[in-house]
């Protein structure tokens, strides 16, 4: 093998385009010369990314056959600006950015013909033989790097490398592929060599043009204008410059590794790139093209957290497939689904009216709990249906009209926070916050089909056993072995309470007007607020327990004076009685704050008791029934 060698010079996702965009190059060359035996592959070794190619030797890069790298974005406005540079795109083969678009205003009518799931993003991850025909009558799947390439202003620099290159001959475009190979095949890239290589060929060969070019902040999100002097010696307003090979490669990079946004709402926009850890330069490419598919613009900090689970979604999904299309397949056989990538690269742009300003760079993770090798099929799938549990739930949360408030984005934020840190306990301050959220939203929504989703008891079970399973291997993790505290009896009945004096009741006072028992509108705020201390919790869970036996006490009481005997088993699911929590459940549970922290308890106390019974799918009546069920038998 050989093996290329890019440096990471800027620490940003600049190197990461370079990485991806030298290795595509290298797959058109090997191609080209008709020597790619064997896939390529990339994979990131600290200080560097490493591509490893079939063996092949500087000398051998020479042929007469053109590399097409780019094609020139060709807008009225660009051939307008060309014409008076004296060039035509006439000779190039271009990307005609207006038919482009009403090839996507075309695709968007017949899509408004399926049925609302065929346009879902989900369908197109496997799209039906009718979905698949309409796709593939739509744009290019490069029309939103050309969108970013306009909106930001940026497309005279992209032009000018992209025709620069055009006009090379075969024979100069194949010294420049020698002056990268040579470059990229030492440990340290040696690039003020490379510039100077060319700078001094380019004039023996009349070439003109000057050896440096635009760093861009659509490729180099920290290399835009301000003061860029490595010494504070003077104040410079100009943006940053580099090799124009370079920045020629990033946009090559750029089309196969980034996924360009313009945020819903806004004119603000971000760029996901993918971080590659260890992985074949095809799976990439597949992979990011069907991320891009499926994963639509949203709001800021919603496109974040959709974009890490549509990629895990992506992942998942092919591993699958593989895992489908061969039955003797050993799964041990295959790469985690991590070492493909551990996640994206993000940069944020504000739109500041004559111009985009780069406000952050990021990085967002894929969900720790994903398992590094799914066994089988059927785990997959399970897997994938949790993912679409949490997607379902992040893309609900908004205020009126769409918009969000401070309320949503203090719940998407500590979301957020979980995916980029790896810490189950946000998970659960997110579920015990989403809980109350949802009550409230619900009483203001009077049609019920369109209420929030709930969590389903089983996802949160699932989430928190892949959560276990990830952290086995770990150091140190003792203390968030958390399945004890779902095995807690007292802490399953007391859950089962909240859920039947909130959520359930609410839904049941919506079907039936006399409905018995009270609705506890203020109970997930009032816990919420005292998750901190274990002896405030106590005295707030106690209180509410307190008036719910009574209630509950109550309305048997009522049942038994009408039937004339004792209560037995069945009553209570005929008559939707409900059932008391005793002072054992109250002891057995209060035993949990010796062993975890009582916020972490408490919010998973509330994560549960805001939850559907069951799965995420079930409807009401068979949660109601599951749930009387379960309650009998725990009493018993």
């Amino acid at each position: 093998m050989t093996t290329l060698y890019v440096n990471k010079a800027s620490g940003t996702f600049a190197d990461t385009l370079l990485a991806l965009g030298v290795a595509d190059l290298m797959r058109l060359v090997l191609t080209r010369l008709g020597r790619l035996e064997q896939s390529l592959e990339i994979y990131d070794a600290g200080r560097s990314f490493l591509i490893q190619l079939p063996p092949v030797e500087e000398s051998d890069l020479a042929s007469s056959n053109r590399l097409p790298l780019l094609r020139p974005l060709s807008t009225a406005k660009q051939q307008e600006r060309q014409a008076k540079k004296g060039r035509t795109f006439s000779e190039v083969e271009i990307f005609d950015y207006e038919a482009e678009q009403e090839k996507q205003r075309q695709l968007q009518a017949q899509l408004a013909k399926l049925s609302s799931e065929q346009r879902s993003p989900k369908a197109r991850l496997n799209p039906s033989p009718e979905l698949q025909q309409i796709l593939s009558n739509g744009p290019s799947p490069e029309l939103e790097h050309y969108k970013a390439i306009n909106v930001m202003k940026v497309a005279d620099t992209f032009n000018e490398l992209a025709l620069r290159w055009e006009s090379l001959s075969a024979e100069q475009q194949w010294f420049a592929m020698r002056l990268l190979f040579r470059l990229f095949s030492e440990p340290l890239n040696d690039v003020e060599q490379a510039q100077r290589t060319w700078e001094k060929w380019a004039k023996e060969q009349g070439l003109g043009g000057k050896t440096q070019a635009t760093a861009v902040q659509l490729l180099n999100p920290t290399s835009g204008k301000g003061a860029n002097a490595p010494k504070s010696n003077r104040l410079a307003v100009g943006g940053l410059e580099s090799f124009w090979l370079l920045e020629l490669v990033k946009f090559r990079g750029f089309m196969l590794g980034a996924a360009p946004y313009m945020l819903s709402g806004s004119k603000d926009r971000k760029t996901f790139v993918v971080l590659p850890e260890k992985v074949e330069l095809e799976t990439l490419r597949t992979i990011m093209q069907k991320f891009r598919e499926i994963c639509w613009s949203s709001t800021a900090i919603k496109q974040d957290i959709l974009a890490a689970l549509r990629l895990a979604q992506v992942l998942v999904n092919h591993r699958r497939n593989e895992l489908a299309s061969s039955q003797n397949l050993d799964p041990d056989e295959l790469p985690p689904l991590v070492s493909i990538t551990h996640g994206l690269d993000v940069a944020f742009y504000k739109d500041m009216g004559s111009a985009h300003a780069v406000m952050n760079v990021s990085t967002i993770n894929l969900p720790s709990w994903l398992p590094p090798r799914p066994r089988s099929v059927a785990e997959a799938t399970q897997i994938d249906e949790l993912l679409d549990e949490h997607i379902a739930i992040i893309n609900r949360i908004e205020g009126p009209q769409g918009k969000e408030g401070s309320e949503e984005l203090e719940l998407l934020r500590i979301y957020r926070d979980f995916l980029s840190s790896h810490d189950l306990r946000l998970f659960w301050r997110f579920a015990a916050s989403y809980g109350p959220y949802l009550f409230r939203q619900r009483e203001r929504e009077k049609n019920e089909k369109r209420w929030l989703k709930q969590f389903a008891s089983q996802g949160l079970d699932k989430l928190l056993l892949l959560e276990s399973a990830a952290m086995e291997t770990k150091k140190g993790t003792q203390d968030l072995k958390l399945t004890p505290i779902l095995q807690n009896k007292g802490f399953q009945r007391i859950a089962s309470a909240i859920r039947e004096a909130t959520v359930n009741a609410q839904r049941r006072r919506f079907q039936d007007n006399n409905y018995p028992y009270e609705v506890r509108y203020g109970l997930g705020q009032e816990l919420l607020r005292k998750i901190h201390r274990r002896d405030e919790f106590m005295q707030a869970l106690s209180e509410f327990l307190l008036h719910y036996n009574a209630e509950t006490a109550r309305e048997e009481e009522k049942v038994a004076q009408k039937l004339g005997r004792a209560l037995r088993s069945e009553d209570y699911s005929q008559h939707h009685l409900r059932y008391p929590v005793t002072t054992s459940d109250i002891d057995e549970f209060a035993t949990l704050f010796d062993q975890y922290p009582c916020e972490l308890v408490a919010s998973m106390l509330l994560s549960y008791g805001y939850a559907r019974w069951g799965k995420a799918a079930e409807s009401s009546q068979s949660e109601e029934g599951t749930e009387a069920a379960a309650a009998q038998s725990s009493q018993s």
